[in-house]
């Protein structure tokens, strides 16, 4: 991607982020099945994404809102532009259609690193915590309490 594509992608991740509105999040969400499946075209940023997407549908569903609206609209953004075809780079062009693509999602992590890893953090506790809780209530069945 040449230094103008660039440009052109940051002005249209500015521009994007601030047009996102709390509706945009319930459209996004409701079209998953499309979004996992172009999401196969980001290579190494898929695993970046499948974070995103745990975020926004943690936002959503109200159980994680320690997030500034910020994130969730650049969320939002680089989601739509995933799924928008004809972007800076059209997608259809092989290869090289998804690297603007996956430049916006680079721009969410480098813009918003401290809040994604604070939902990382936070994450991780919650998926410990079943374990924890099953464990214990085992360990006293086990000894008849």
């Amino acid at each position: 991607m040449n230094s103008d594509q660039k440009q052109k992608v940051s002005e249209h991740f500015s521009t994007g982020v601030e047009k996102m509105t709390e509706n945009d999040v319930s459209s996004i969400i409701e079209q998953k099945e499309k979004v996992f499946r172009l999401s196969r075209h980001l290579g190494k940023t898929s695993n970046d994404f499948k974070l995103l997407w745990a975020l926004l549908y943690d936002y959503k569903s109200g159980v994680y809102k320690e997030v500034p609206w910020k994130l969730i609209a650049a969320i939002i953004f680089s989601i739509s532009y995933l799924l928008m075809p004809l972007d800076v780079i059209p997608d259809v062009i092989p290869i090289a259609g998804f690297t603007d693509d996956i430049t916006v999602f680079g721009l969410v992590f480098a813009g918003f690193s401290a809040e994604l890893d604070s939902y990382k953090n936070w994450k991780k506790s919650c998926l410990a915590l079943p374990d924890t809780v099953s464990g214990g209530v085992e360990n006293n069945q086990k000894k008849g309490e």
